[in-house]
Order: C-alpha cells, then structure tokens, then sequence
C-alpha cells in the first residue's frame, strides 16, 4: 500500500456518527486523537496546512489525497476529524479568541449563516484566491448561502443535498405494494397519496412504520430555507406550511410515524431493523445507507430505491463548505487545497464516489458516473435523478444569516402541533412572533452590512 505523507485524526468513537446531524443534525462526540503519520524524508521543509472537519470527509479526502500529494508534494495535510458540534463550536471559539483556528475548516449549511454575517474568516473573492472565476460553475444557491450581505465569499460551495424519499422495496413487497421506483413515484406523487402508502405500510403488531416522524413532511420544504421572505420577514406561517403541517397531522393521527427523532439511538435501531420503511434525506444520505448506518451482518443491497418529494421534487437537505479563517498563516497553501478539492470534476467525483457528497461543481455532473445504475439501490440511476433535481427543479429560494436559529424555533412549533393536536395556522402564526423576537438581535447586525 502506497504510504502518504499526511495525519487523519478521527474521533475514537464513530459510533458518535449516531447523532451526527441531531440540529439538522448535531451530536457529541469524543475528541480527537492521532492516528499514526508517516513522515518522509524531507517533510520538514514542507508546508503543513491543518484541515478540521467531521466524518465521513476523512474517507471523501483520502480519496482523493493520493492526487493532491502529487499535484503539490509541497504541501502535506494535518487532517483533524471531529463531531458534528465540536468543529463548528471549536471554530466559533478560535475566532473569538483570536487563536486555534485551523488553516481549514468545514462548515455545515445549518451553520454557515453564523459566519456569514461576522468577520474571522478570509473574503476568497480577493486576491490571491479569486474564487470569483468559479461561481457561474457553481449551483446558484449554494453560492448564495456562503455570500455575506456585504458580498463577501467566506466559505467555497463543497456538496448540495437533492433531496429524495429512501425507501425498502422488500418492506413495500411485504405490504402488498409495489416495489419499482416508477409505480411508487406514481402513487407518491401527491401528499394524500403518499399518507395512503404509509398507511398500507404500517403495520403496529410487526413493530412497523412508514416513516420515523411526521414532522419530515413540513421539513421538506423548510430544511434551512424559505423561513423568511425576500426582506427577511418571517414566513414560516404562509400557506404552503400550514398544508404540509396539516398533511404531518393527518398522518401523526393515521398512526403511520414511528414518532422518533432522526439520528437518536432509538431511530437508527428502528431503522436497521426494518421497522421504519421510508426516510427522507439529502444525497448523503444514501452513504450513510452504505456506511455507518447499515447494521452489522445485514446485506442491504438491492434493497432500497428512492422517489422524489411529493407535490414539490426540488428540494435539498444539507450541504457543506470550506472556508480558511484569517488566522491562517498558509492561507495559499490553504487555497490550494481546497481550489483542488472542490473545482475539479474528477475531484469532486472521487468524494462522492466514496461518500456520496453530491458536488456543488457543476461540470462534475458531466462524468458518466452519474448516469450509471446503483447496485445498493437495485439499479436505480439515482445521481441522474439528484443531478435533474439540482439542475432542473430546485427553485431560489431565500437564506438569511438567522435562519439556523429560525429553523430550530419553527420545528419545535412543528413538534408542538404534532403532539398537542394545535391548529397549524395558530400555531405557525406563533411560531413567527417567536423567531423574530429571538432572531431580531441577528438581524439587526446583518442588515447593516445588506447592501
């Protein structure tokens, strides 16, 4: 095996993964520790640039790090994976701080909006970066979301999430449905046909639900976006909300959701087990299938499909960046790195070959990989059908640098509703006056630098 001149530093625990996206997504996890680098002759003299993130972006990094060494022998990699929750809490701190930032860091799409309205992190639109010759190459709205008010680039686009319903066919098999992606999407297409599937699906007495909570059928539309309008007027209380959250009730009162909360313990166990049969999610999400989450010993390939989000298929969960704090004393060494990770096709293919992080690049959908069957999902082109949902279906949608703690807010009235039996339009009406009490100090920051 050919050694490389680099450290990954994973967490002791990648059992922690569990919670991983707990506020999507969020978790805590042990610490870091080393793993064991090999030093080459020479390295002293290289320049050596620290990398934060959390898994799986140790695997997607190795993949392509073999590239990279040779492209730069110069520049060797301190790779540091953490939780979920510690890079971001860690990378406030340091920035706050003045000190401990590394060279590079990831940031989650549910907390980019922290940094996008204060200082700590370099503008990569200027010199000598230029990341500006790379936006029309970029999907539109991840460009967008890591845009300052005052039109500063604070962090390069890594992964979309097109956004699809995962689902067993031999569960559907065993209900009596049919189990082929084109009937499914057929009886799927609207929500009230989507609650009769779930209904056909569950079954109490065989430990089986159709999905793991109702509230994923408001999140859909709302995951990170659309809670203010175009001048940052909260909106989560419009129309199309009250619908889904009315949808979400009849199926919480059909008794079709197993009334688990995503990546607690107990829904992975269901999940595993076959007791949950559908599951919403980003692109990642099927990585997660083929990694961490699939329980041992279980052969799960050939097993699931996916179909597109009823009523609305443009839709997106999750997604990364990269960004290198001020602090950085190897900030064009940093840039390297990342311009080579993320705006190359063949770059951005090998990651989401390894860990299914669907690129932000554009001319990554070129390859043929994407219009290739998967044999996990039992032959279904599934990245030709989150390539037509990132290109042809998601509609602009608006981002602010309040929506993380908007988001958090409008599911726990979702959550309310749900369990108390609210009216929707009520209770969404109070979910407004609640965010823009708690997001007003927020806003006000960030509309002094809105140009």
């Amino acid at each position: 095996m050919m050694q490389h001149t680099y450290l990954i530093r994973r967490p002791l625990n990648l059992l922690a993964l569990v919670a991983l996206f707990a506020a999507l997504l969020s978790a805590c996890a042990p610490a870091p520790g080393a793993e064991g680098g090999v030093s080459a002759p020479g390295e002293a003299q290289a320049t050596t640039i620290t990398v934060w993130g959390w898994p799986a972006a140790d695997v997607a990094f190795e993949a392509i790090l073999p590239d990279f060494e040779a492209a730069y022998p110069d520049i060797k990699l301190d790779i540091q994976m953490m939780s979920f929750n510690d890079v971001h809490d860690k990378l406030l701190a340091s920035l706050a701080a003045g000190a401990g930032a590394p060279d590079v860091t990831m940031i989650e799409i549910n907390h980019i909006d922290r940094f996008v309205a204060k200082g700590g992190l370099v503008n990569l639109l200027e010199e000598p970066f230029n990341a500006g010759q790379y936006k029309d190459d970029m999907v539109a709205y991840k460009w967008a979301q890591a845009t300052s008010p005052d039109g500063r680039l604070v962090a390069f686009p890594w992964d979309i999430a097109p956004a699809t319903f995962f689902y067993r066919r031999d569960l559907f098999e065993e209900a009596g449905l049919p189990s082929d992606p084109e009937s499914i999407a057929e009886l799927t297409a609207t929500w009230p046909g989507f609650i009769e599937v779930a209904k056909k699906l569950t079954d109490p007495a065989k430990q089986r639900w159709a999905i793991g909570n109702a509230s994923d059928i408001v999140y859909t539309n709302f995951a990170h976006r659309n809670l203010f309008d175009a001048d940052w007027n909260c909106a989560v209380n419009n129309e199309l909300a009250v619908r889904l959250l009315t949808y979400a009730q009849e199926a919480r009162n059909a008794g079709v959701d197993a009334k688990v909360a995503n990546w607690s313990p107990e829904w992975q166990t269901m999940l595993g087990n076959g007791s949950i049969a559908m599951q919403y999610g980003g692109a990642w999400f099927g990585g997660f299938l083929k990694g961490w989450l699939k329980p041992e010993g279980v052969e799960w390939e050939g097993k699931w499909g996916i179909f597109e989000v009823p009523e609305d298929p443009g839709q997106n969960w999750g997604g990364s960046f990269l960004a290198i704090p001020e602090q950085s004393t190897k900030k064009e060494a940093a840039w390297k790195f990342i311009e080579f990770a993320l705006a190359r096709a063949d770059s951005q293919n090998k990651m989401f070959a390894a860990v299914d992080y669907f690129p932000a690049y554009i001319p990554a959908f070129d390859d043929p990989m994407y219009q290739e069957p998967d044999p996990f999902f039992g032959g279904q082109k599934t990245r030709a059908i989150w390539v037509d949902i990132a290109v042809n279906k998601i509609k602009p949608f608006i981002t602010t640098p309040m929506d993380a703690q908007a988001e958090q807010i409008f599911m726990s009235y979702v959550t309310m509703a749900l369990d108390q039996g609210l009216d929707p339009q009520t209770t969404l009406n109070e979910a407004c006056i609640e965010i823009e009490r708690q997001t007003a100090p927020d806003k006000e920051e960030a509309l002094k630098l809105r140009q």
